[in-house]
This record gives structure tokens, sequence and C-alpha cells, in this order.
């Protein structure tokens, strides 16, 4: 049978920063300057194109790129000047062309800058855009029409992860010294950082084991039991304790006992210590 034990959570922390560098391909600079309060220093410049973007990525906070403009209902597609262009004749884009659109686009950021928070501003949420935003962890995506009511949040939402995750960078760094076998989990569940000894414990070697579902390291037995038991702990804002059966690469199995914490932009933290001289879960 399982034992497990919760910690009080500690009260969380969650930073603004004061200013904010933004930069535009293309238009809609107005907007988006006036969606942040007065309480954040927002500098907005635009650039006509993403490759005139490029040089300048290590330069700003956030990027914005729009999804190509939908020309329906007999209204005309417009460039990013605002002007109308030479192909406003063309047929309305269909979804997974937008989506491919964008995604092309991302494929061309994350060469330069593979972790630079990107708002993308569209026409429609389309399913198919919205899974390729969803692709990417460091893009968020907001319809034209809401961009002063939920562009600022989507701005902060990513520049806050990117803050929590140096900040996990830095802590793994440390507890490599300690030998500590801690690995951080992304929103999506995959492993996003592995320490050494975390790696090791399952077989794996740390690039290999990024990118691995979390469920993948455990038994089914002990998979059930930590979503049933423990994340519904962590989701509400407490650390879980307990013991479980972890399964390496190879196959075998090992007892182990787990801590699990989470993060405020919803990754969690497992810490996995093998227990030796015990029989873990029973499946």
């Amino acid at each position: 049978m399982l034992k497990s034990t919760a910690v009080v959570p500690e009260p969380p922390v969650r930073t603004r920063p004061t200013q904010i560098r933004l930069l535009v391909v293309g238009r809609e600079c107005d907007a988006i300057d006036r969606a942040f309060d007065d309480e954040t220093e927002v500098t907005v410049e635009s650039v006509p194109t993403l490759e005139s973007a490029r040089p300048r990525f290590d330069d700003i906070d956030c990027l914005v790129v729009q999804s190509p403009t939908t020309a329906a209902n007999g209204t005309e597609d417009r460039g990013e000047s605002g002007e109308r262009t030479d192909d406003t004749t063309r047929d309305t884009p269909t979804d997974n062309g937008s989506a491919g659109d964008v995604a092309d686009r991302l494929e061309t950021i994350r060469t330069d800058a593979p972790e630079l928070p990107v708002v993308v501003l569209a026409d429609e949420l389309t399913l198919a855009l919205t899974r390729t935003v969803r692709s990417d962890g460091w893009t968020a995506i907001v319809e034209r029409d809401e961009t002063l009511a939920l562009f600022p949040d989507r701005v902060h939402d990513l520049l806050e992860r990117r803050r929590l995750t140096t900040l996990a960078r830095r802590s793994l760094a440390s507890v490599e010294f300690a030998g500590d076998a801690i690995a951080i989990v992304d929103p999506d569940g995959d492993v996003q950082f592995a320490s050494r000894s975390f790696a090791m414990q399952f077989g794996s070697d740390r690039d290999a084991l990024t990118g691995t579902p979390w469920r993948a390291l455990f038994t089914d037995a002990a998979v059930s039991h930590l979503e049933s038991a423990a994340l519904p702990t962590v989701a509400e804002g407490w650390r879980w304790t307990g013991s479980c059966t972890g399964r390496r690469q190879t196959g075998a199995t090992f007892p182990a006992r787990v801590r699990l914490g989470g993060l405020e932009d919803d990754s969690l933290v497992f810490a996995v210590d093998e227990s030796k001289g015990s029989d873990g879960l029973e499946e």
C-alpha cells in the first residue's frame, strides 16, 4: 500500500517586469501599446518583415507576429502597412495555410532564438493555428479583437515562464554539486531538464531523457497512483511525497521515493531516490 504525505505550500511569488521591450512584425503597434497599464513601461517598435527582426532578437523581451489576414465576406486583404496589396484577388487562405505560414515563421525564429517569447495575432483562433502555436512552448496566440483585453496577460505569462525556467536551470546546476536526482517536467508532461543523477537512475543520459514523457519513467500502476493522488495535491499548491515503482529504459523496475512539487507555470518538479531494500509499489 502506498503512503504519501503533503506539505503545506509556501505562498507563491509572481514577478511582473516593470519594463518590457516588444518588437512587432508589421502593424498593430498602437493597439498593443494601449493594452498595457501605466505600471508597465512598454517600448513597442515595429519592423516590416521577420527577416529585418532577426538581428534584434537578443535586444527584445517578446516578438509579435501576425497570421495571414483572412479576406472573407468581401473584405480586402491588406498588407502589413495597412494598404491594399497586389494579392487581394487570391482565394481566402485555408486554416491549414494560415497555420503553415505561422509554423514557417516560428521555425525561422527558433533557428536564432529557441526560447524567445512570441505572441501571434490572429483574425480567428482556428484549430490548426491553435495546434501549431501549442506545439511551440514559447508562443501564445491572441485574436486581434481581444488584443486590449488578453495581450498583456499572454506576454506576462510567457515572460514569467522564461524567468522560472532560468531559475530552474540555475537550481539544477546547483543540485548537480549535491548529487540530487531532480527533473523538471514542462506543462505538456515531458521532461524539460534533468540532473545527471536523475538520468542515471533511469538508465539514461540527460540529453536522451529530455522530451521523454514523465509517465514513461514509472510503471502503469505508479502512474495511476501519481495521477490520482499526487497531481491533485500539487495542483492545490501542496508538495507530495510517496513511494512508487520507477522504470528504467531497459524495462527493469526499481522501488523509489518520490517527492513532487509544482511551479507557477504548471511545470512539475520530480525528486526521485531509489529505495534500497523496499519492494516499492505493489502492482
